[in-house]
């Protein structure tokens, strides 16, 4: 069995194929998706679905290339989390000072913001970042020496070092489609690195299609490619990264 622990259910072209998505991941052995909120907008809508399909949970958050149009929206994230027990973290939320830095300020508080809302919860924090390594190092070691949250780093890009140091505070990493790349050589030493014990596997759909349908929108039933490239770097077999990948995502959620 698979899981997919991100993917965005309320983008096109995937928000009008739902059932026939279920049914594709039904014939994957992917057993559960994680759809992520990155507006109050699209958490609204992600919380909805959730509510409708068994296997699908939900994310509610503010992404950090929204926290310029979500303003004094904040104390909305917590009122929709707990609107629902099938909405199970808080993000996708972080810092991204690639697309800008103007306002980093904003995006640092609104992180910050979500962080708090999860330890109230006890809940688990979905982390974007992006050319900001050293300020994400920084909010999480000051917030990761309590059980009440976890932190997991979705989508994973960075350096073997930044690897190193978050796993060194606790973090879970999760690794999407981006490792089957042929010039991502740098990445799959991480991805070699990182225990199975504190990995998950995502799609980020409809983004980032896995080799070999690079060019074609993404679909969840695809985490089973980022899965296989796993197995083959870590050379194991494919039911281990399942069974592990999946039993780390039940834990991280505080899914029972």
């Amino acid at each position: 069995m698979f899981v997919d622990s991100h993917c965005h259910l309320t983008y096109e072209p995937l928000k009008n194929n739902i059932a026939k998505i279920i049914e594709k991941c039904d014939n994957a052995k992917v057993t559960n998706l994680l759809t992520i909120g990155t507006s109050i907008k699209s958490s609204l809508k992600c919380s909805e679905i959730s509510k409708k399909y068994k296997n699908i949970y939900s994310s509610v958050g503010i992404h950090p290339c929204e926290a310029h149009v979500e303003l004094d929206r904040d104390f909305e994230i917590k009122d929709l989390y707990k609107s629902s027990n099938k909405n199970i973290g808080y993000g996708e939320t972080g810092l991204d000072f690639f697309y800008s830095k103007d306002n980093k300020k904003r995006q640092i508080d609104l992180f910050e913001t979500h962080i708090q809302y999860a330890k109230e919860d006890n809940s688990t924090v979905i982390v974007h970042t992006r050319d900001s390594d050293d300020e994400t190092l920084s909010i999480i070691k000051n917030n990761a020496n309590t059980e009440n949250v976890k932190f997991l780093i979705h989508c994973f890009t960075g350096t073997l070092s930044f690897a190193k140091s978050l796993l060194d505070m606790g973090c879970y990493i999760s690794f999407s489609g981006i490792i089957t790349f042929k010039n991502t050589l740098e990445l799959q030493d991480v991805a070699k690195y990182v225990p199975l014990n504190h990995m998950l596997i995502e799609t980020d759909s409809p983004y980032l299609s896995p080799h070999p349908l690079r060019g074609k929108a993404n679909s969840p039933e695809n985490v089973v490619y980022v899965a296989k490239k796993i197995a083959e770097l870590k050379q194991i077999n494919l039911e281990e990264v399942g069974a592990k990948t999946s039993k780390n995502f039940f834990k991280v959620f505080n899914i029972k």
